[in-house]
């Protein structure tokens, strides 16, 4: 019997034709899905038995509980996902201010919510007798990573992917926790088949020649990720809150048609044809500032708060770089590790296990906005011994060069950092972990051998081993324009329960 649950589809990304080519191929008895977009529920549902993501993470499933039927949670789920509870309730945070359904921010209304969905899935996994779950991303939005979870308790067979250090490649992955494995074995094989090799003998493919050329140039300007490459706290806003400017969407409207036709009479024809829709748009876009507007503020002054207590570094202090993650997202939950998330955790390990000449200069992330972040948070932060914020005008590489280590949960930084010769001190749990000057720890006494080993180590260059290891992720990895012809497989491979599930799949 092969039941299975899908999360999360929606056209962008897994959307109906790969629904389709997924069942064709695995042929389940039944067959389950949340959906992310309400306005296309009804394509999915002529596929399967459909879930609105919208409902879910709000913990709203009224009309498909059976109480009289139910399964009680007990004694033993409860210990079980104890230890995961502030986890997921904090991830419900992420809609608190959220344009579409927002969550209250009340104890009690993440308490209801957390318990809906313990609950809801506890019975749904059970009574729908799942046999595996696919997860579309790392579980972030509460109610997936209760399923997660919950899939850990009940012995569900779980699959995931993720994406990858390299831009715009997923790579698989099965344990949130656990994912040196994923990378490790491929990076030993390489290492030992490059053993004598020259790092130009070393061959990448693809994009990824590209990408590991600008990680290799040691140029800021070529190696900032693709979406710092803008004004990074208005992308962020646009990207949480959706367009509020009429001429960008207007602009967006007419993207595709400039593209096909030019500055020519059909393309002016297209946009005479589309002015009811900008029409309709307006109102929309008035809605949207409306909504962002207080946010965008409060984000201004909190921003203004830290610069306040910001300073600039000092010519000669040996210090370790911590650039904050922006929060929300699943990079520090969880891919954090339970309560790490929270950063001030990390820093007051490490704060204590520094030799005490040196500092912690800790960055603000530029895209931060006033979301699950106050001015008592950065004022518990400046208090740590040794902790120093730095001034936002301060460049990332300059910090990141001048730094015995850097340090962060899984952050880009402590991947950038190894090519300049620079160790990383990880606390996380990423792909990032079994890099050449990776020092992943979780304690005090983790971080003092770690700085220990660096400090009589210095500055090391590992750029061959990392060509090694970015071809590592190459092949460990798909890209994602190619999902549609890779995902079938990959889930036709998962539920026939190899190890390898991108086995006999063709992938650039």
């Amino acid at each position: 019997m092969i039941n299975l649950l899908l999360n999360l589809v929606f056209e962008k990304e897994i959307g109906s034709s790969i629904v389709k080519e997924i069942k064709e191929r695995v042929s389940p008895d039944h067959f389950y899905m949340v959906v992310g977009d309400t306005k296309e529920l009804s394509i999915f549902e002529k596929l399967g038995d459909c879930i609105l993501r919208d409902n879910a993470y709000r913990g709203i499933y009224d009309d498909r509980l059976e109480l009289e039927e139910n399964i009680p949670i007990d004694d033993s789920l409860l210990q079980f996902m104890n230890q995961h509870s502030l986890e997921i309730m904090h991830q419900q945070r992420r809609f608190e201010h959220y344009p579409v359904e927002e969550v209250d921010e009340s104890w009690n209304s993440h308490y209801t919510i957390y318990m809906h969905n313990l609950f809801f899935w506890y019975n749904f996994l059970i009574k729908k007798q799942i046999t595996h779950v696919f997860l579309s991303l790392i579980p972030h939005e509460g109610y997936d990573i209760t399923i997660y979870y919950l899939c850990r308790y009940l012995n569900i067979q779980l699959q995931m992917v993720h994406s990858s250090i390299i831009p715009f490649r997923r790579f698989p992955l099965k344990d949130i926790l656990d994912i040196e494995p994923v990378i490790k074995e491929e990076y030993e094989t390489l290492l030992a088949k490059y053993k004598e090799s020259d790092i130009s003998d070393i061959p990448l493919e693809g994009k990824t020649i590209e990408v590991f050329e600008r990680w290799s140039s040691l140029e800021p300007d070529k190696m900032k990720p693709w979406y710092m490459r803008v004004n990074p706290f208005k992308r962020r806003l646009r990207q949480r809150f959706f367009e509020t400017n009429i001429f960008r969407i207007w602009r967006g409207m007419l993207g595709e048609d400039y593209v096909k036709y030019g500055l020519s009479g059909a393309f002016i024809k297209a946009a005479f044809g589309k002015f009811p829709q900008l029409m309709a748009m307006i109102p929309v876009a008035f809605k949207r500032w409306r909504f962002v507007l207080p946010i965008k503020r409060k984000s201004i002054r909190l921003n203004a708060f830290y610069e306040s207590l910001a300073q600039l570094p000092k010519e000669g202090e040996q210090y370790i770089y911590f650039p904050l993650h922006y929060q929300p997202e699943a990079t520090s939950n969880p891919m954090g590790g339970d309560m790490y998330a929270d950063q001030i955790l990390a820093l007051n390990i490490l704060s204590q296990a520094l030799p005490k000449h040196m500092k912690i200069y800790v960055k603000s992330h530029p895209e931060q906005l006033a979301l699950m972040i106050t001015k008592e948070y950065y004022k518990d932060m400046a208090r740590i011994p040794r902790v120093h914020l730095m001034k936002k005008e301060c460049s990332t590489f300059d910090l990141m060069k001048n730094a015995v280590a850097v340090s962060t949960l899984t952050g880009t930084a402590i991947w950038e950092c190894q090519f300049f010769g620079i160790p990383a001190i990880v606390f996380g749990y990423s792909l990032k972990n079994p890099a050449p000057l990776s020092y992943p720890v979780r304690t005090v006494e983790d971080c003092k051998k770690a700085i220990g080993k660096i400090l009589d180590k210095g500055v090391e260059d590992k750029t061959r081993e990392l060509k090694i290891y970015t071809k590592a992720m190459h092949n460990i990895s798909f890209p994602i324009e190619e999902r549609e012809k890779v995902l079938p497989g990959l889930i036709s491979n998962f539920i026939a329960g190899k190890d390898n599930v991108l086995e006999g799949i063709e992938h650039c």
